[in-house]
């Protein structure tokens, strides 16, 4: 859901907008899904919905077999290639470091290459496929618990299809 006067506004709350303890994935604040990166924010759920099986990811293997992800809206269909799979945290208010999670919306030509090189850099496997600059990004993240606020996250570009 993207909701851009009040990102987390489906944090706690189903698609419907009544009160979920499965919640709806959302676009985080700064960006829409037509922005150069948007980030979508999903609920690691035990029982594998929502974003319950993103770290399925972390497996080479496993990205190797699935095709690419699907994004849908009221109006289209987009495909994305993921290029990453990494886990990472976030960063306490004054320690040092890259964070991701501020880049979302329209990028610099700098900032865009900043971010592709973090992504990657830290990416769990090398999967041979880098973004250039004006290409579309999106980063799914969700929990996970291997530290203090950590995260796991897939990075993609868009594919731009036929169909489109």
């Amino acid at each position: 859901m993207s909701t851009p006067d009040e990102p987390e506004y489906y944090l706690r709350r189903a698609f419907d907008k009544t009160s979920s303890q499965s919640r709806t994935p959302f676009v985080g604040a700064g960006s829409t899904i037509d922005s150069d990166l948007f980030i979508v924010y999903g609920h690691n759920m035990k029982n594998n919905t929502m974003f319950g099986t993103l770290d399925d990811y972390a497996s080479k293997a496993f990205w190797e077999e699935t095709p690419p992800l699907l994004f849908t809206t009221t109006t289209e269909y987009r495909e994305y290639e993921i290029f990453a799979a990494l886990k990472t945290r976030i960063l306490y208010q004054d320690e040092p470091g890259y964070r991701w999670y501020y880049q979302a919306g329209d990028l610099t030509e700098k900032a865009f290459n900043e971010l592709v090189s973090y992504l990657s850099e830290n990416a769990l496997y090398d999967t041979g496929i880098t973004p250039s600059y004006g290409e579309q990004i999106t980063i799914l993240s969700t929990c996970s618990y291997q530290e203090d606020n950590g995260r796991f996250l897939i990075a993609a570009r868009r594919i731009h299809t036929d169909t489109e």
